[in-house]
């Protein structure tokens, strides 16, 4: 049986501004570098056709751009049920007809928790963090992961009393050190290392970073541990 492919978290954005690609079957290579198969992306149901020779779409916007969910016959049903106006987590595979980069979908549920849309930005982050090209991971600003795509602006270098380089390592021994059953908030974290001045972007960052490379592990929303203990 031939394994299902991972769902990659993904701004429309990511998608349709990808180059789409039929080698060893339909994929979007992302800006960022990251190939895209199927895929995984949050959104508000913005438009809707259905009833019509057997064909439906929903159309999804996240706030980066849009992007229609197709489907056709029997699968024609499930998207006529989806209600506009409503945020929801699609989840499918990418397809390219006449020039329109759309999905072809398999799960679309509703979602009501905001708290999702952070955790999406975030595990977004992360895929790009393993899977992307060093230049895309030079250039992302965690502010942008936490508040969403917005208009760049000139950047003020931040003031720091511990190097990057140590910084994760003081991280580290922040969350060992405050260790509990519960775990840490990323709140307690990033107040603790704001006092000394670097930056909260900063700070989630390195998080991300530990948690790719499985130094820790996220116990529950935004709550971590160590993973040697």
């Amino acid at each position: 049986m031939r394994e299902r492919l991972t769902a990659i978290r993904a701004w429309i954005s990511d998608i349709v501004n990808g180059q789409y690609g039929d080698e060893d079957g339909p994929k979007v290579l992302s800006p960022q570098g990251v190939e895209l198969r199927r895929v995984k992306i949050q959104g508000q149901i913005v438009d809707k056709i259905s009833g019509k020779d057997n064909f439906a779409s929903i159309t999804i916007d996240d706030g980066t751009e849009t992007i229609r969910a197709k489907a056709w016959g029997a699968e024609a049903e499930a998207l006529e049920k989806v209600s506009q106006d409503i945020y929801a987590m699609v989840i499918g595979k990418v397809r390219n007809y006449n020039d329109e980069i759309y999905i072809v979908p398999e799960i679309i549920k509703e979602i009501d928790d905001p708290n999702l849309m952070t955790l999406h930005h975030l595990e977004r982050y992360r895929s790009i963090l393993l899977m992307g090209d060093d230049s895309s991971k030079k250039s992302i600003d965690m502010e942008e992961i936490e508040q969403g795509p917005r208009k760049q602006e000139p950047s003020q270098p931040a003031q720091q009393t511990i190097t990057l380089r140590g910084l994760k390592g003081e991280i580290l021994e922040f969350i060992r050190e405050n260790d509990s059953p519960e775990g840490v908030p990323i709140q307690k974290i990033a107040d603790h290392f704001q006092e000394q001045g670097v930056s909260k972007t900063a700070v989630n960052r390195e998080i991300i970073e530990l948690g790719a490379n499985g130094t820790i592990a996220e116990q529950s929303v935004g709550v971590y541990r160590p993973t040697d203990r």
